[in-house]
């Protein structure tokens, strides 16, 4: 006879089977998931549409002697690495200060 662990493998017919029901958990929506479905730009507060700007890290938004934008401040203050912006502050974020290169 076969043997796993010290436990027999052989079929016992008259054993009962007893299947617990899962426990089903609700996690509460993302906290991003609600800025954007509030659909309101975080930087001016106009409504429509929105769009999220990210960053890498906010280590990147925080340098010494520079002097933070209105959006880095936002995102400062939220400790967020996230803005919801429209789609006039979101162009504005990206022709004030150009994406690094990936490769220096």
């Amino acid at each position: 006879m076969a043997r796993f662990g010290g436990i027999p493998l052989q079929r016992q017919r008259a054993a009962e089977l007893a299947d617990r029901e899962p426990v089903r958990v609700d996690y509460p929506q993302k906290e991003l998931i609600a800025r954007l479905l509030a659909d309101t730009c975080e930087i001016c507060g106009s409504k429509g549409n929105v769009q999220v700007h990210h960053v890498r890290a906010l280590a990147d938004l925080a340098h010494a002697g520079w002097q933070p934008s209105d959006w880095a401040r936002v995102m400062l203050h939220r400790r967020r690495k996230t803005v919801v912006a429209c789609d006039t502050c979101h162009d504005r974020i990206h022709s004030e200060r150009p994406a690094r290169p990936l490769t220096q």
